[in-house]
């Protein structure tokens, strides 16, 4: 009985997230569907904030190397954990409600899934040789 329980309630998350998704291909979303989407996202978002854990010690050894990414992935990942769990139960308490205004996400990326955000850092990365900046091409290199 517990096991179809939990088949039940696996089943309606997976077809809520599918929903959603299937929502945002939408051009301009109603109020129904922004309501749907925010309470769908709630819903992820309090049953998967646990994933960020292992995530951010992931990012951290990536930026920082291993060593730092085992040692202070955690904290930083209990962090989130914490946040992503706790604004997934507020959306979802009150998924009605346009708050924030237009039903917006209150993190970033709006699911544990989805990648980081690219940096500044990334933008500013020098041009490789032989790339073209300003319609100029920079120094190539001649045999």
């Amino acid at each position: 009985m517990i096991h179809s329980m939990e088949r039940r309630r696996w089943s309606v998350i997976v077809f809520l997230i599918l929903w959603s998704a299937s929502l945002a291909l939408a051009e301009e979303p109603s109020v129904p569907q922004r309501i749907a989407t925010k309470f769908t996202r709630g819903a992820a978002n309090f049953t998967t904030g646990w994933m960020e854990l292992p995530k951010q010690m992931y990012l951290v050894g990536q930026r920082e190397g291993w060593v730092t990414g085992a040692l202070r992935g955690p904290i930083d990942g209990l962090g989130m954990v914490i946040a992503r769990t706790i604004a997934g139960a507020y959306e979802v308490l009150t998924f009605p409600l346009p708050l924030p205004p237009q039903y917006q996400p209150m993190l970033f990326p709006e699911y544990v899934w989805q990648p980081e955000l690219q940096s500044m850092e990334a933008d500013a990365a020098p041009p490789s040789i032989g790339a073209v900046s300003d319609g100029e091409p920079t120094a190539t290199a001649e045999r």
